[in-house]
């Protein structure tokens, strides 16, 4: 089999992009993003496929489908955070106190943020944090006590009157 090349590539574009578009629409509203997907992917293959065209309708077929699941299972967490009960701050001085906290989140860098938060609202364990993170338990540990003394600097000054 001869390899796949660039003008394959523009023949099959040319000759099917529409076409498996509108055939994957019929699963999913981003028909355009899986008919690129399959392309490239088409370009990525190391010998010719026997039929091109009949290769990319069922891989366009596959994205979709993968695309309508995904769709399905984020639109059911959504309904399903969404029925959660909610805690609403009881009063000015809760609401206070929620701003506050938010801004002093976001003082801290980027990734002392994305581990404090992983860890006290993810609830996630520190080899999940490693993981997420890229880096190890004992790196995500340390980065998470330094953000926490930079939280209580911060955080002090605020709750406690100055005498």
């Amino acid at each position: 089999m001869p390899p796949v090349d660039a003008m394959l590539i523009a023949e099959m574009f040319d000759r099917h992009a529409a076409a498996l578009a509108l055939y994957d629409s019929q699963w999913t509203t981003s028909a355009d993003d899986c008919v690129q997907e399959a392309l490239v992917e088409l370009a990525r293959q190391r010998t010719r496929p026997d039929n091109p065209a009949a290769w990319l309708y069922r891989v366009v077929r596959n994205r979709a489908l993968n695309a309508l699941r995904a769709s399905r299972r984020r639109t059911a967490h959504e309904e399903a955070a969404a029925a959660r009960p909610r805690h609403a701050p009881s009063d000015v001085a809760d609401q206070q106190a929620q701003i506050e906290l938010k801004d002093a989140l976001e003082s801290l860098e980027p990734d002392a943020r994305e581990i404090v938060v992983l860890r006290i609202w993810g609830g996630l364990a520190w080899e999940e944090i490693a993981a997420v993170v890229g880096g190890s338990r004992s790196g995500a540990q340390r980065h998470y006590v330094r953000a926490l003394e930079q939280l209580r600097h911060l955080w002090e000054p605020r709750s406690c009157p100055t005498k």
